[in-house]
Parts: structure tokens; C-alpha cells; sequence
């Protein structure tokens, strides 16, 4: 049985990640640093989702769970970072960590860089250290910019951040260049494109979109709604990390590039305001709308070309955003009452 360590299991995607390989009958480890920050406790709900008693975490321990085994464990803390390495058998490594959202990088970047650059550091130094060859990781679409050219394609120049998370995120993918060059690691990053679905995060425009609908609260609708996003559902996510994750396994790597980039996206952008739209019209109540201009670093739009992945592993995000949304409403619903 193949181990497999998902870092930020207690996450959005991490949570959704690690019940898929627990199901396919992976040993797997999940590690956060359990901070809720705005997050309200749904990182401990996710974690009960997958049958961790949350009442008996301890920091630095190994706890066993019905499906998955938890560490509770900052990756910026080395020392314990690596007894874990030393006492658990790992074959690869799925790294979701991370700091999260584009607004508040830039009122608290020293956040991003500890978390998302030393944090990330961390987590590959100890894959090269105990001799775990098999990395994937997390990037973003916020990489792109402000790139006037649609669709966005890997071979695009990154180089134009607009936003602290996004600089750390390209940080990153040099980061797991070199490593992947120097010592022969197998790493493919991932470019997520706005992924919504059940458990989103309460920081993202789905959740907040939905909570205040629900509320009867205002809500703010920035760029006036006119921003185009490219909503990708989590579960077409999940496939592409576990395809990605098993031809890695299967070919033993020795077929495919050492280091790898691919676009994570729906390849349909829609608009802000129709998004919202759909979320009315589940909910069966409008929205209380206060327009806003377009924050500092936010992008005008983002619009996946996913061939490069499609080509790779047969397999491209395909949940159409109707069936997506109602299956988030739907279980916002239901967790509320």
C-alpha cells in the first residue's frame, strides 16, 4: 500500500483530495496547521467528515482515523516536520498548503511569504532529504496576470504578478524547477483556475455569495460583476491530481518530464454577476448588491487552455458550472440547518 502524505488536508481541496485516495485504498497521512483564521471551524467539520476525533488532535502526533491518519503540524516547524519523514513510509507527496486568497496578501504579506515560500521550502527539502522523489503541488491561475491573451496557455510569460499571493505562487514554481533540476525529483505543479464546490472556503466569493444571499445581507460585487472567472468544480480537480498522482505511479516516471506544469480550469468563463445569478435563483431569494470597483490585485479574467493537461493524462475539467452550483447550494443548505 502506497503512502502518501496531503499537506493542507484539512483545507477546501485537501479535504476533498484526501477522501478520494482514502478510497482508492491509499495509506494516507493528511497534515495542516489547523489555523481557521477565517475559516470558522470548517477545518475541524472537514476533518470529522473524514473521521478524525478533532477533540483528540495533538500537535506533533501521528492521530489515527477511520479513513485517513492526521498530523497536526506546521510545515515552518522543521524539526517535527522531519521525525514524521523519519517514523511514516511516504511515496508522494501532495502539497495543498498554503496561504490563501488575493486581497489580503496585500495587506499582510509577511503572511505569504512565511507560509508560502518558507512553508513550501520546507516541505520539499524534507522530499529530497528522506528520498521522496514524487511531488505535486498547488500552483495558481493568479500567476498569469493581468494577460490580455485568452486562453491562458503553460508556455504564457508569468513574470507580471498583480498580487503578493500570486509572486509567491510563481516563487514557488521556480522553487520546484530547481529542485526538480538539481537532485531529480518528479514534480508537476498545478494551476488552479477559482475552484467552487461543497465545503468551499468562507473566504471565497462562492461562500460569501451564498451566506449573504441567505442572510438577506448586503454583499459586495466587485468590478461590478463584470469579471470573467474560469469556475472550475473541485471534484474535476480531485480527478486531475489523482490521474496525475497514478501515471506518476504507474509509468515509474520514466516516460514523462521531470517537472511539470499544467492548467487546472473549466475552459468556460463566466461572469461575476451570472454566477451570482445561479446562486439566486437555487437559493430563491436576490441578493442585497453594494457595486464595487475592481480591488488592487484582483484580474480582469481568467480562461483555461487545458489541451497541454488533456494530452497528459486523457482527462480534462468537463462538471458543467449548473450541476457545480447546485451541488454547492445544496450542500450549504443542508450544513446550515
Amino acid at each position: 500500500m502506497q503512502g502518501l502524505l496531503i499537506t493542507g488536508a484539512a483545507g477546501f481541496i485537501g479535504y476533498h483530495v484526501s477522501k478520494k485516495f482514502a478510497g482508492l485504498g491509499y495509506r494516507v497521512y493528511g497534515l495542516d496547521n489547523m489555523q481557521d483564521g477565517i475559516e470558522h471551524n470548517l477545518k475541524g467539520k472537514r476533518l470529522k467528515e473524514l473521521g478524525i476525533n478533532t477533540a483528540q488532535l495533538q500537535y506533533g502526533k501521528v492521530l489515527e482515523g477511520q479513513t485517513i491518519s492526521f498530523f497536526y503540524c506546521d510545515l515552518n516547524d522543521t524539526a517535527t516536520l522531519n521525525d514524521f519523514f523519519l517514523s511514516n513510509k511516504i511515496d508522494i507527496v501532495i502539497h495543498l498548503a498554503a496561504q490563501t486568497g488575493v486581497r489580503n496578501s496585500v495587506s499582510c504579506p509577511e503572511i505569504y511569504f512565511r507560509n508560502n515560500i518558507s512553508g513550501f521550502q520546507n516541505i520539499l527539502q524534507a522530499c529530497h532529504l528522506h528520498h521522496i522523489n514524487k511531488f505535486i503541488f498547488a500552483s495558481s491561475s493568479s500567476v498569469y496576470g493581468e494577460n490580455k491573451q485568452m486562453p491562458y496557455h503553460e508556455s504564457f510569460a508569468t513574470d507580471n504578478p498583480v498580487s503578493v499571493y500570486a509572486a509567491t505562487k510563481k516563487v514557488n514554481e521556480i522553487m520546484a524547477s530547481a529542485y526538480s533540476y538539481l537532485f531529480g525529483m518528479h514534480i508537476t505543479g498545478l494551476r488552479f483556475f477559482t475552484v467552487y464546490g461543497p465545503w468551499v472556503r468562507t473566504d471565497m466569493a462562492s461562500y460569501i455569495f451564498m451566506k449573504a444571499i441567505s442572510e438577506g445581507k448586503t454583499l459586495e460585487l466587485f468590478n461590478y460583476g463584470r469579471s470573467l472567472r474560469d469556475f472550475t468544480y473541485v471534484d474535476d480537480v480531485v480527478t486531475a491530481i489523482q490521474l496525475i498522482a497514478q501515471k506518476m505511479t504507474i509509468s515509474e516516471v520514466a516516460d514523462i518530464p521531470k517537472y511539470n506544469i499544467f492548467n487546472v480550469g473549466n475552459s468556460r468563463p463566466v461572469e461575476l454577476e451570472k454566477y451570482l445569478n445561479s446562486i439566486e435563483t437555487l437559493l430563491g431569494k436576490k441578493a442585497h448588491i453594494v457595486n464595487k470597483p475592481k480591488p488592487e490585485g484582483d484580474v480582469t479574467a481568467t480562461y483555461a487552455c487545458v489541451d497541454k493537461l488533456f494530452d497528459f493524462i486523457g482527462f480534462k475539467p468537463d462538471t458543467p458550472i449548473e450541476q457545480g452550483v447546485k451541488n454547492m447550494v445544496d450542500w450549504y443548505v443542508n450544513m446550515k440547518q
